[in-house]
């Protein structure tokens, strides 16, 4: 009986370890700074919360730049949304906030499909020292589905005390929500429990 219960926990551990959220999908940039978009489903009214985290824990390539301007946009297949706010941010991310449509060159004076956002709080990442990990939670509205991708723009040399070093403009894929197991998880689960009896010593 020992036995039974000992494989029908790992079997259940294995099981759902591989059916949890959605892990992110992340970019390595200039400058080891590590970007990543998750999905982290509804916002409960028809929008989509979608969560960047910003890993500047380990910067490298010699330079130092004041990051207080991003610009995103996200999509669905082809559907661009059509707008988007900041819904929260990590603790160490204070004062971020929506400025209006366009790129981090045009913030808040340019066009769709990019959203752009600022803090007067600016963030200095620099080369060679720990310069936090960051997270900043999207309501993205305008799309019938969950976005599969977004695309980030930030810390480019055009931008005041920037210098380029850790520049980003990249798309990248947003995996689907899962915040329940999925079917093929709960079918492996159902085939061991199914074979539990036939691990039992015959008396």
């Amino acid at each position: 009986m020992k036995r039974v219960l000992i494989f029908t926990a790992l079997l259940a551990v294995a099981c759902f370890a591989s059916a949890g959220v959605a892990k992110a999908d992340s970019f390595t940039g200039l400058g080891n700074i590590v970007w990543s978009f998750e999905n982290s489903g509804s916002d409960g009214s028809g929008g989509f919360l979608v969560t960047l985290t910003v890993d500047a824990s380990n910067p490298t390539g010699g330079g130092s730049s004041t990051f207080d301007t991003m610009a995103v946009q996200f999509f669905s297949g082809a559907t661009n949304a059509t707008n988007a706010s900041i819904s929260s941010t990590s603790a160490n991310t204070s004062g971020w906030s929506v400025a209006g449509f366009g790129n981090v060159n045009h913030c808040g004076t340019g066009n769709l499909p990019f959203i752009c956002a600022k803090t007067a709080n600016g963030i200095t990442i620099t080369s060679g020292v720990n310069s936090g990990i960051y997270t900043f939670v999207f309501d993205v509205t305008g799309l019938a589905s969950a976005p599969t991708k977004g695309d980030v723009q930030a810390l480019q040399g055009s931008l005041p005390g920037s210098d380029g070093k850790f520049a980003i403009s990249k798309t990248i894929d947003i995996g689907p929500p899962t915040t329940t197991p999925e079917p093929a998880s709960l079918a492996l689960l159902g085939l061991g429990l199914a074979g539990l009896p036939f691990l039992r010593r015959r008396k």
